[in-house]
């Protein structure tokens, strides 16, 4: 058996402890801003928790570790790419949010541009929020679970999906952020456990060093690839990940900035995001790297079963059952998320907007139905997951193709006072169909071999090196997108009053902007500086 009745345990006092909490904050909203929004009272510390649990769910314990044994280090230079998406959310569009008090990203963006691109990006969030969040994290928590417990698949599912919308659907977003910060510590605790024990496997860092060498594998030591690397370029990092894809999922995607949304201020939503990507640094290390000393180990496994059989093999028994509260922590964390999220966008953009007097326990009573048919939804489409090569494919590039369209409204939303709603809603429609064409174009899903996970390329129409990368194509649909939003708004009239004078300008001021400078170890605009630098650093030095 490869759990013990003390793995068991450790695992049930986790399980309880979340649940326990999740159902103290039901008794703590009166109103239905206190459920979707946590009464808008949430300190920097708990989003900067929030938000790093909430993005680090089970598909990263499982796709990073692939990743790394697959590719090696670079895969985790999302992670890094992140924190400087989040410096973004945190100097850029926290600003914009908190003042114009909304409770969705949808919401803003109709107060930009209006009703349809509102009703628009709602409905897309509610599609990612099924494919590429609930499904992809509900499929990979499931298959390391049952590895280890023999457990079926099938009803691992339905009872973290159950488990996890009961306490949301108990305890709103304030249930969900203070879940998440108990959820981080141990995910980091763990995830940090199985690290420590994988590198003594090898010899530490130089062992690692040493047999990647010795197999002429050392570039997975290595974060920054060439132009036309067909996986993971460095400039494909920066143009489609920074400027798309990332952008939008850190700075837009409903199910991540809500807890910056419930931000008592702008100060404490700003140092929460700068927090957030400090934290970020750390995936590389923790959850990266075991899959690169997982390839020197294990290198004729499927990349899919390294976190797993790094698991089984290496862990103690009592320790293992630590590491999976960590992993069932991560994906309760981010499913939470997703659920409140969903149930707010229900809520709020399709009950709420077009009904104002609807009644809070309407509003709550209309999320809690959304939840469900999200949970129910996700579960569903999850053996979806399992037709791609890795995991990690399927979810960067889903997401960062669906991501093309809203991720260039919403930043020439900021950077233009021009752009008007005929524009962004003809740039909307040529970011996916030039998306849907770039993504057909690219290769076929369904061939790739079962070991390498590698892919078969079958581009018919762009065969440059340079257009192999996925990262490289997202890139093209979003200049693609941009070009035709700012020509259709050059042709058309300008936009309303309120954005020709700059009440959605990235360089209007906000009433709190124009208070006291805070002292100087508390402001954030400082410790968004040593962020940049340290991730910069880490690239040179891992380059």
């Amino acid at each position: 058996m490869l759990l013990q009745w003390y793995d068991y345990a450790i695992i049930a006092l986790s399980l309880l402890v979340t649940l326990l909490l999740g159902l103290w904050f039901s008794r703590r909203w009166s109103r239905s801003e206190d459920f979707f929004l946590a009464g808008r009272n949430v300190t920097w510390p708990f989003i900067g928790f929030s938000l790093f649990a909430t993005n680090i769910s089970s598909e990263h314990f499982v796709g990073l570790a692939a990743g790394g044994h697959k590719l090696g280090l670079v895969q985790g230079g999302y992670e890094w790419i992140a924190s400087y998406c989040i410096l973004m959310l945190a100097l850029v569009f926290a600003p914009q949010y908190l003042k114009h008090k909304v409770f969705t990203i949808p919401e803003y963006f109709e107060k930009r541009y209006g009703i349809e691109v509102r009703m628009s990006l709602t409905v897309y969030f509610l599609i990612m929020i099924v494919l590429t969040k609930t499904a992809v994290a509900v499929f990979a928590g499931s298959i390391v679970i049952r590895d280890l417990t023999g457990w079926g698949l099938t009803e691992i599912m339905w009872g973290i999906g159950i488990f996890t919308a009961i306490y949301t659907m108990a305890g709103g977003l304030a249930a969900v952020i203070y879940t998440d910060t108990l959820q981080a510590v141990i995910l980091i605790a763990g995830s940090t456990v199985l690290t420590w024990v994988t590198l003594g496997e090898v010899g530490g860092w130089s062992g690692l060093v040493e047999k990647l060498e010795a197999t002429g594998r050392l570039g997975h030591l290595s974060m920054v690839r060439p132009p036309t690397d067909p996986g993971l370029p460095f400039s494909g990092f920066l143009l489609g990940n920074f400027l798309i894809g990332g952008l939008f999922y850190w700075c837009m995607d409903q199910v991540n900035v809500q807890r910056v949304l419930g931000a008592r201020s702008l100060n404490h939503g700003r140092g929460g995001a700068v927090f957030a990507g400090f934290l970020k640094i750390i995936p590389v290390f923790i959850l990266v790297l075991p899959g690169v000393a997982g390839a020197v180990l294990y290198p004729t496994i499927h990349p899919n079963d390294t976190y797993s059989t790094l698991l089984r093999d290496l862990m103690p028994v009592g320790i293992r059952g630590f590491v999976i509260a960590a992993l069932l922590a991560a994906l309760m964390s981010s499913l939470s998320s997703t659920f409140n999220s969903g149930s707010t966008l229900v809520a709020r953009d399709l009950v709420v907007r077009f009904r104002p007097q609807t009644t809070m326990a309407v509003q709550i009573a209309v999320g809690h139905l959304a939840l469900i048919a999200v949970m129910v939804s996700g579960i569903l489409c999850a053996p979806l997951v399992g037709l791609w090569p890795t995991l990690w494919d399927y979810l960067q590039e889903v997401t960062g193709y669906l991501s093309v369209p809203f991720a260039v409204a919403g930043l020439l939303g900021v950077l233009s006072r021009r752009v008007n709603r005929s524009g962004a809603m003809a740039g909307v429609a040529a970011g996916v169909l030039a998306g849907a064409f770039l993504f057909a174009d690219s290769y076929s899903f369904f061939a790739g071999d079962p070991v390498t996970g590698s892919v078969t390329r079958t581009a018919r129409f762009f065969t440059s090196p340079y257009m192999a990368s996925f990262l490289h194509r997202i890139f093209i649909a979003g200049v693609i997108s941009a070009a035709t939003m700012i020509l259709v708004s050059a042709l058309g009239p300008p936009p309303r009053e309120e954005v020709t004078r700059g009440d959605f300008w990235l360089f209007s001021r906000s009433p709190e902007s124009e208070g006291p400078r805070p002292p100087l170890y508390a402001d954030y605009r400082l410790w968004a500086a040593i962020l940049f630098v340290v991730v910069t650093g880490l690239w040179v030095v891992f380059r």
